[in-house]
Parts: C-alpha cells; structure tokens; sequence
C-alpha cells in the first residue's frame, strides 16, 4: 500500500465512522482523496524537475493551457503512477523545450490551431473506461466548451507578445487535439468511446424487459 492509498484508507473510515454515508459513497471519497493526493505527488516532481532545469515559469503555462482544454476534452489516461509521470515529462517539458527552440509564425499558428479545432469538433470529449460519459447532454456540453476553449487559446496566442508563450499555448493545445483522438487510443491500446458500452447494455435490458 503507498502513502496516497493509506492516507485515503484512513481518510474514508474517519468519514465512515463520523458520518452517516453509505458504502458507494465511502469509495466515491476514497477514491477522490487518493486521486488528488497521487496527482498532486506527480506535479511536486514535474515542478521540482522543472525548477532545476530553469524552466517551472514556462511549464507552468504549459500545464495551465493544458489542463483548461483537457478539463473539457478528456483523452486518454495513463495506466499506472510511472507512466503518467514519464507522459508528464513528454508532454509539458517536451512543449517548453520545442517552444523555445522552435519559432512558429502566424500562419502556421493559425493553420496549427484550426487542425485542433477540427479535431476537437470531431472527438471531444474523449472519455475512458474509468470515466465514462453516458450522458448525451454532458457530452454535448463539453463538446461545445472544448471547441469554446480551443478558440480562446487561440486568441490568446495571437495576442501574446513572447513567442515561447505563444509557441507553449499553441502546442498546448495541438498535443490535447492528438490525445483525444482513436488513433492514439489505438497506439496505447486502450477502449475508445466507452460510453457506448453503457448505451448496449441500457438497449439490451429494454428489450429484454
């Protein structure tokens, strides 16, 4: 047992002995504590690595662009704690290091940005088998706050002034249009729109009853 899932453990009996919640409801809030505390572990080292490289201002904005898209978007979700952490490094650092060596004017920013548009139209949200969107009109709405915040991130990228600003924010938001896409569910082998699941299984009890 690690230290997030002890102090989640523990956590859960102090809510279950001190108030009146059933058994669901006890792993609901195991589960979230554990998952806060277990990103939260993963952030301190992304942002102590960042640090000591000189770089935590930038990859703070990386994470900041990404993590907005991403909140709507969804895609795909690493399966253990060492692969996330690995992803993390690839994915903010990996930006910030392109950003800076690599300058992108206007037009291939906006001809960058209306790829993800598209692809954020087409597939966002992208849900995962642990998070599975079974609702048309949930889905329907992040659709509509991805592609609302795709937008945004544009704007903001043609207003900047500092070109490794514009260059994170950009492929901030090109590397979650790829994550959420079934190609890259395909290459990490891992179910694509799992809310259908759900949808088959709801059709069949129907007809059986």
């Amino acid at each position: 047992m690690d230290i997030s899932e002890y102090i989640s453990e523990k956590a859960a009996v102090f809510v279950q002995t001190s108030l009146d919640k059933s058994n669901s409801e006890i792993e609901q809030i195991k589960y979230g504590i554990q998952s806060i505390l277990t990103n939260t572990f993963k952030l301190i080292i992304l942002f102590i690595t960042a640090y000591f490289l000189g770089i935590a201002k930038h990859t703070l904005i990386a994470l900041i662009s990404f993590g907005i898209l991403r909140s709507f978007a969804s895609g795909i979700h690493a399966t253990s704690s060492l692969k996330c952490i690995i992803a993390n490094y690839i994915i903010f650092l990996g930006n910030v290091y392109l950003s800076i060596y690599f300058t992108i004017n206007k037009l291939n920013i906006t001809v960058l940005f209306l790829i993800s548009l598209v692809l954020i139209a087409l597939y966002a949200p992208a849900d995962t088998a642990a998070r599975p969107l079974t609702s048309k009109k949930t889905r329907r709405k992040l659709k509509t706050l991805s592609i609302v915040t795709t937008i945004s991130l544009y704007i903001l990228a043609i207003t900047l002034k500092n070109n490794t600003y514009v260059n994170i924010v950009t492929f901030s938001a090109c590397i979650e249009a790829i994550l959420i896409t079934p190609l890259a569910y395909k290459i990490f082998n891992l179910p694509y729109r799992n809310y259908k699941k759900y949808e088959i299984i709801t059709s069949t009890s129907n007809q059986s009853m």
